[in-house]
């Protein structure tokens, strides 16, 4: 891997212990239902999951979309989407599929609803996928997007200089990590109406961000950004501060919605 490229090849190349923490952050919660209510879906709707992940997500829409409907989750990562096809193989209305280079490996119109969560702060270009989500929505068909902002990140017993510093040693994971408050006009200058935006902030005092911190930290230590003795002491600090119940961690989240009218 090369810093130039480590943003996409750090997802197609994913050891067994990060694998693991995926597994634990993206499984289905009750709140995904209320997170995809802008989504409108209904029995009979085609989702695309866009970055599908581990695939839990796309196993709970197509639950919601039920037998008439499907649920389309499309990723770079081939034991992502291996995984997920064995896991739902006996399954009529789900199917899984490996996305390589720009184009979505999906036919124009095929789907009205799509959902792309926390993926594009790594794609090459933003409008290029934009332009991919925009040709496989029918007309009518409606996006959601939700990505991250680390420009206004907070991590406590941190403080803001030193996470600062951290967000900045993990960079090279990142595209566009401040993609949050660029997308409104990114998804208008791709064509799509009644375009609106949220932030919504939620904020971790027991630790569970704590996964999220260690894969920071292995893209940190990926290219001696910061020393690897001061990371993990960066991270016994933040576990100490959740086992005294003086920790915070605190990452916007954009949610923009958009409709396909033409």
């Amino acid at each position: 891997m090369t810093e130039d490229t480590f943003y996409t090849d750090h997802w197609r190349e994913i050891d067994d212990e990060r694998v693991a923490r995926y597994e634990r952050m993206f499984v289905w919660r009750e709140g995904h239902a209320a997170l995809l209510a802008p989504l409108d879906l209904r029995p009979g709707s085609r989702v695309l999951d866009y970055g599908c992940g581990p695939g839990f997500v796309t196993e709970g829409m197509a639950g919601i979309v039920g037998s008439t409907g499907r649920a389309y989750g499309v990723d770079l990562n081939a034991s992502f989407v291996t995984n997920a096809s064995s896991r739902n193989s006996g399954s009529d209305n789900i199917s899984f599929r490996l996305v390589d280079g720009d184009r979505i490996p999906l036919d124009d119109a095929t789907v009205d609803r799509l959902l792309c969560k926390n993926v594009l702060e790594y794609v090459p270009d933003i409008q290029t996928t934009l332009a991919e989500f925009h040709r496989v929505l029918e007309p009518g068909g409606r996006l959601l997007l939700i990505d991250s902002d680390w420009g206004f990140v907070a991590v406590e017993p941190w403080g803001r200089e030193r996470t600062r510093r951290f967000v900045e040693a993990a960079a090279p994971a990142f595209r566009e990590p401040e993609i949050g408050r660029k997308l409104r006009t990114r998804v208008i200058d791709a064509g799509f109406d009644d375009v609106e935006v949220r932030v919504q902030a939620g904020v971790d005092t027991e630790g569970g961000s704590l996964l999220v911190l260690r894969n920071m930290a292995s893209y940190a230590s990926a290219f001696d950004a910061i020393p690897t003795d001061e990371i993990d002491a960066m991270l016994a600090e933040a576990q100490a501060a959740v086992e005294a119940d003086r920790y915070l961690f605190c990452l916007p989240q954009f949610v923009v919605t958009g409709v396909r009218t033409r």
